[in-house]
Parts: structure tokens; sequence; C-alpha cells
């Protein structure tokens, strides 16, 4: 069958060291298929078969070939008494080494045959140990040595090369490899996109799924495929086409077979209909949990929708590479940036430990990146791999928070730049996870400071700015972070229009957050005691305008707030005073710069009432009535 595309580069470079080096040290995509290199049957061979076909067309007459396990055997010869002219040689064809000296023996054996060219395949060379502590530099010294008797014995004949299958080609010592004029090191690539693209065709023709396509179909799909397998070898595509067979895949839904084969799982949470019907509610969900918000919900839910539609990307011909998402929460510490993340979590996967946490700010070093791709060969951890590689292969479909995003030092960014832009992460030990099936948050309160004291206390935006002024605030002050301070505007252009800026907290938020806590406060009460706690209305009033009047503290300040203003007055009076039994608030004040909780006993109208009534149920508030026409849009989009 007559090749009609280029074959890979690496095929030339073996074919012109065979003729003038002793030693060829292959590394790389070892192991894998690649294209046959002239006319015959197969349309793509393993390794071995690629390299007996070049050394036969450069002349040699036998290929043997030792691995640490089967020992050393003909792996192919050109004629048939050509075995046992090498057993006659001394060769021990199908015996296994003892130790390294063996080996060097059967290399030297192989370096002065001279009854017709021989190439020698040291496969697993990496793995080569002696048998004691001792011999290693002896085994190197001994084949350095005999391929050298053969230049000097043999003048202008045809060498006998050894050939090394490495997994680097640091694993051989340097005084070997370095300056060693005869010896070649070549990289075995993996298969580019004309390879990927053959070997589609080939796996679509075996396997009939082009018998019902158009032709124009028929490449458009055998592009697809390629497109998504880059970076993978020719094997990992069989064992897509084999995971479609089992699935009952076409060529038309291999992207589904791709999937599987990332993610190791069947089910995609994405298409699941529960995640479709919980859209319809999605506002009163995030809502119950982020008070004060409008404006970021409703953002939020537009890049949920398209996440969940899989049209992330879509514009730009994006092939199912690319994270499901990615949202950029920015906005004043304490508005629930945060809590937004883990409850779009929950919505979405209905787990919030699918919520991977990394706080940025304990990745401000340089070589902090090794945590989350792995420490390099040699160092310590290196067999542990990468934080976050490891969790994107454990759990697929899940959340990725990066919190306080604008502390990571920029080599970490880099980092972002990549899943952002490609999906997928290799770590230090050469293990890929993909990031194609996951949603990925940055947190950020870039733009809320100045930098500067002299106006507005140091503020670059306040609470007085209106919604547009603030989010036009943030908005120039993110890119500036971006384009001038980290002059990374890269890695802006791929967070895009995905940045959800959060408002400050105000009154009406601020106060539904307070009623939230202290309700919360309240039923850990009566569930750890078993004491009926109640407020008046007055009581509960004075204590919401004590923990809601600083803006800038936002939602974590009033949970302060609550502690000191309530909890801790209500632990001492319960411990101190020796309070026993259901409690009613009737009033709170401040003396001496103390809050005081003053008993009282609860009004003849309120008496059916366990819980003040001052506290409304908070267990599903509805969004502000200013969002409800992108509620009502997405229970209509999703009602389908």
């Amino acid at each position: 069958m007559s090749r009609s595309y280029d074959l890979p580069s690496w095929y030339e470079e073996v074919s012109a060291a065979l003729a003038y080096s002793d030693h060829l040290v292959l590394s790389g995509n070892l192991g894998d298929l690649y294209p046959a290199p002239q006319d015959v049957s197969e349309d793509f061979q393993e390794l071995d078969a690629i390299l007996w076909n070049l050394l036969r067309a450069a002349g040699f007459g036998a290929l043997l070939r030792y691995d640490p396990v089967q020992g050393l055997s003909l792996l192919a010869g050109s004629e048939e008494g050509h075995e046992q002219a090498l057993r006659k040689a001394g060769l021990p064809i199908g015996a296994v080494a003892a130790g390294l000296s063996d080996i060097s023996d059967i290399h030297a054996k192989v370096a002065a045959f001279d009854s017709f060219p021989v190439a020698l395949l040291l496969d697993h060379a990496s793995h080569l140990r002696p048998a004691s502590g001792d011999g290693a530099e002896d085994f190197f010294v001994a084949i350095d040595a005999a391929s050298r008797a053969r230049r000097r014995e043999h003048g202008g004949a045809p060498l006998n090369p050894t050939i090394w299958l490495v997994d680097h080609p640091a694993d051989l010592p340097d005084w070997f490899v370095l300056q060693n004029a005869a010896l070649r090191e070549i990289q075995v690539e993996h298969p580019n996109l004309e390879d990927r693209f053959r070997f589609a065709r080939h796996l679509a023709q075996a396997r009939g799924w082009l018998d019902d396509l158009a032709e124009a179909d028929q490449d458009r799909f055998l592009q697809q495929f390629a497109l998504e397998c880059d970076g993978k070898p020719l094997l990992a595509m069989d064992a897509i086409a084999r995971i479609a067979a089992i699935e009952g895949f076409t060529l038309s839904h291999i992207s589904d077979a791709i999937r599987v084969f990332r993610t190791g799982s069947r089910r995609n949470p994405w298409t699941s209909p529960v995640l479709r019907k919980r859209m319809q509610r999605a506002g009163a969900i995030l809502g119950a949990r982020i008070k004060g918000q409008s404006h970021a919900l409703e953002k939020t839910l537009d890049i949920l929708a398209r996440s969940i539609l899989g049209l992330s990307g879509a514009q730009s011909g994006a092939m199912h590479t690319r994270p499901r998402g990615a949202l950029f929460l920015v906005g004043p510490s304490g508005v629930g940036k945060t809590e937004l993340a883990k409850a779009v979590t929950e919505l979405l996967f209905g787990d919030e430990t699918l919520c991977h946490r990394f706080d940025m700010s304990e990745f401000m070093a340089e070589n902090s990146v090794a945590r989350l791709i792995g420490a390099p060969p040699g160092h310590a951890g290196h067999e542990n791999g990468g934080q976050l590689v490891n969790a994107a292969n454990r759990r697929p479909f899940s959340v990725f928070l990066f919190d306080e995003v604008e502390k990571a030092h920029p080599r970490v960014l880099d980092v972002f730049l990549q899943i952002l832009d490609e999906g997928r992460l290799t770590d230090a030990r050469g293990m890929t996870a993909y990031f194609s099936e996951a949603l990925i948050i940055f947190t950020s309160n870039i733009g809320i400071a100045s930098g500067s004291r002299a106006n507005n206390m140091g503020m670059n935006v306040l609470p007085s700015d209106s919604y547009p002024e603030l989010s036009s605030k943030i908005g120039r002050a993110v890119e500036d972070h971006f384009r001038t301070e980290l002059k990374r505007p890269e890695l802006l252009n791929r967070i895009g229009q995905n940045i959800v800026v959060f408002d400050f907290l105000k009154g009406p938020g601020m106060a539904q957050i307070f009623d939230a806590l202290l309700g919360r406060v309240i039923r850990r009460i009566e569930s750890m005691h078993h004491i009926s706690l109640g407020l008046s209305p007055e009581a509960a009033s004075f204590l919401r305008l004590l923990c809601t009047q600083d803006y800038f503290e936002g939602g974590r300040g009033i949970a302060n707030r609550i502690e000191t203003h309530f909890i801790n007055p209500l632990a001492r009076m319960m411990f101190l005073e020796g309070v026993t039994g259901d409690i009613y608030i009737a009033n709170v004040k401040e003396a001496e710069g103390k809050t005081v909780l003053e008993l009282g006993t609860p009004q003849p109208e309120v008496q059916d009432t366990p819980s003040a009534p001052a506290l409304p149920e908070i267990e599903e508030p509805r969004i502000p009535r200013r969002v409800t026409p992108g509620t009502d849009r997405w229970r209509a989009r999703f009602e389908r």
C-alpha cells in the first residue's frame, strides 16, 4: 500500500544514524503504534517492526532484542540461516542474562559479528540493574570498549549498532552519552495531526463507521477525532475506538467515547435530567445562600447555563477540550464570593465536597507551583505528583476554586493559562489531567483598594457607588492588574467576559444575612442544649442594628459581631449567672462597652411562637424582584 503522506521525522534520523553511530538512544513516545514506513500489508506497526523495516532497508540481516524478562531473542531475520549463524557465534538466543556482565558479553559478540550486519535492541534499558550494588560502571565501560574495538578492527565495515530504549537519556551515564560522537540521541515524538487523522480513518474503516456517512461528514468527524486526541498516542485512539464499540457510540458521537476515556466514567453529570430540573430553581437555590447580590447571581446563571449546555467557547470552535466554564468572582471581602462557589458546586453536583479549594495565599513563592504540578525528578515528593493534577484525575466532574488569585506567583498563573486554554495539565511525573468536565472559579479582591490613602481612605470603590459605577471601576482595575502589573493580558483574554462583580452588602442584604446567621445560632442552642430561645422584636431589631452597621466588613463582619454582641453575653449568662431552662430576651443594651441581654417574659400574643417573631423564615428566600425576569428565563430554558 502506497503512503501518500510524510512519515515521522525520527524515521529519517534512525536511518541516517545507522551509517555512522555505534549507539542509538531512543526515548519519548515508545510503545505506541506508528505509520508503516514502506509498502507492507499493515498501515500501522509497533516500534520493533518499524525499526526492523528501517534496518532491512539499510541492508541489515537481523535484529536481536534483549529485555530483562525474556532475555535475548531474534526479533527478525532476512534469511533462514541467520539464526544458526548467530548461535554459532556464541550468542545465547533464548537465554536470560544473570547480570550486567552477561549483557556486556552479548554486546561484545554482536559488535564483533561480521557475517552480515546485525543490530542489538536493548529494551527497557533504563531498568537494567546489576545483580549486586556494583557493576553498572563496568558494564558501560565494557560496552564502550567493545564498540571502539569494532571501529578499529573493521575499519570501513558496516557497524553493528546498539539501540537503547530508555525512559530518558539521563538514565545513561553522562560520560557515556555526552560528547560521544558515536552515539545519537533520538526523540520519538507523539503523533502529529496528520498521523492522528490517518489513524482515525484506519479505525473508522475497520469498524464500518464510514458506511452511512457522506464524504464531507466523514472528514469533519475524523478531523474532530484527531483534534480532540491532541497529545495522545495512537494506542489511546485505539482504546477510545474500543470504548465506542462497547458503548455503542458511532463516529458522530466519538466525543462521548473520548470523555469516557479521560474521566473513566460512563455517567455524565452535565447531562443529568436532575440537573436540568434543579436549574429551573437555580435562582432560588443560590439565593438561599447568597444575599444581596442579585446582579452577580444573574450573571452567574448565564455562565452556568451555557456551561451545562456545552456552549462555552462554541464561538471559537473549541473541540471539547477547554473547561466547561470559568467564573472570575471579584468584589469586596465578605460578600459571598467563596460561598457562591460552594453553592454552585452543590447546585451542579449535589455535593459541596466536590469543590476543590486552593488558597492562593499559600502559593506566593515561585517554587510553590511544584505543589500544583509536583516536585521535579530527584526532589522529595516527586512520586506523589501535584495536588491539582491528582484532584482532577480523582474527580474530573467537579469545581476548582482558586481563592484570592491575585496573591498567586506569576508562575502559578501560567498553570491557569494552560488549564483555561488547553483544558489539561501535565505534572512532573508526566501524568496528564483533563479539566474539560470541570468548572473553574477564581475569586479576587482586585479593584477594591486604590493603594493610596489620600482619597476615600484608600478605597477605589465605596458602598455609595451604584452597581454600574462599582462594576466599571472594578472592571478597569482588573484589566489594569493583568495587563500592567502582571503583564499577563493573555490570561485576561482567556477569562473573557466571565468577570462577575459583587456589590457591597447593603441594608436589605445585610439584614437577610443577619437573620440567617442568628437563626443558625438559635437552632444550634436548641439542638445542643434543649433550650428554647426567643427574642422580642425590639431586642432583635437592636441586635440587628449593632451587627450590620459597617458595609466594609461584609458577611464575615456580621458573623463576628453576632459572636461579640449575642453569643458571648449569652454564654456568660448561661455559665456565670446560672441561667437554665428556656430563655426569652426582652431587650438588648450596651453598658460600659459590653452588650447586655435582658431577660423577660414573652407577651401573650407571641407565646405560641417559640422563636422570636422578628426572625422571619429564611430557608428559601426569594431573589430580589429585579432579577425575577432572568430567573423566569432559566425556568423556560430548562423545562424542555
